[in-house]
């Protein structure tokens, strides 16, 4: 039998699959390890503002509407004074019925100044409305 050279490529594409079925469920490739500043939003709160220095990050922790029917509709900020860097969210860790987890936004202060990060929500076919109102200074 000739060896035509293609059992190497084989082995390396075998070995490339396992890699990320082991790696995608060991949180490799989500959530953050980013060190950030954190703040756990539940509806109704009025947050006090958060004061960052620029290069710092936020995490904001909102728990998910999905109880009442809605679903997250858009992030309104001064993408001037802030970098959104990633969105993730993390399974219910009571796993109580209608707890359906949480939507964390990481955000990086890039410039001094002031803003607000508004999050939307929405039932299908409706209007988005405000959910949660998250005041933010950059020093």
């Amino acid at each position: 039998m000739k060896y035509t050279g293609r059992f190497p490529k084989v082995w390396f594409l075998t070995l490339m699959l396992v890699f990320f079925a082991f790696s995608s469920g060991c949180g490799m490739f989500s959530g953050s390890d980013v060190d950030a500043v954190v703040e756990e939003l539940g509806y109704g709160d009025a947050p006090e503002p958060i004061d960052l220095e620029q290069g710092e990050y936020l995490r904001l922790v909102v728990r998910d509407p999905g109880s009442g029917g809605y679903v997250f509709s858009g992030t309104v900020f001064d993408p001037a004074v802030l970098d959104l860097v990633k969105v993730y969210d993390q399974k219910p860790e009571s796993g109580l019925m209608g707890d359906f987890g949480s939507r964390n936004y990481l955000f990086r202060a890039v410039k001094t100044g002031e803003t607000e990060v508004v999050i939307k929500i929405a039932r299908p076919g409706q209007e988005p409305e405000e959910y949660q109102r998250q005041p933010v200074t950059v020093e």
